[in-house]
């Protein structure tokens, strides 16, 4: 009589938050019968509790001279749990102009992990993933050859997004 009743509870409870907008359920229900033969919970995937992502942009550098590198540091944002992983990376660079020979690479942490990320201004790479989703991005962009860049490079928005688990 009393599994009852709190079932009920249960139900009349659930019923009045499914006609209230809620944005975010982070708890989830158990109902277990004395008899222990029959469970229900609520769907809550844990993956989906242990995800998250950061999201940072900068300004890139202004280009004047060729067989420079020019860097810009993205630092992480936003507390990031200790152990998360890349899942992917997201990103988008610009430049005022695209001087000829132009280099553009992505670099997790230091200039020692890097994908060449110069065909495309925006897109998605995996090959930082499994890598510690805690630590800074870098941008180096370098435009081959000798003398001053012509016209100058002026950097625009660049940005990354990070996701992990």
């Amino acid at each position: 009589m009393k599994l009852r009743k709190l079932f009920k509870a249960v139900l009349v409870l659930g019923l009045a938050s499914a006609i209230q907008p809620t944005f975010a359920q982070t708890t989830s229900i158990s109902i277990i019968p004395e008899d222990n033969s029959y469970q229900a919970e609520a769907a809550s995937p844990i993956a989906a509790l242990l995800s998250g992502a950061w999201i940072n942009s900068g300004v890139g550098p202004t280009m004047t001279n060729r067989s420079t590198n020019y860097a810009l540091t993205i630092p992480v944002l936003g507390p990031v749990p200790a152990g998360s992983v890349i899942t992917s990376v997201n990103y988008s660079w610009n430049l005022s102009t695209l001087p000829s020979g132009l280099t553009v690479s992505l670099c997790h942490d230091t200039t020692a992990t890097c994908v060449n990320v110069t065909s495309s201004k925006n897109g998605s790479v995996s090959n930082f993933n499994g890598l510690d989703a805690n630590k800074k991005f870098i941008y180096v962009f370098r435009a081959s050859g000798s003398g001053s860049i012509f016209p100058v490079a002026y950097g625009m928005s660049d940005q990354v997004i990070v996701n992990y688990n």
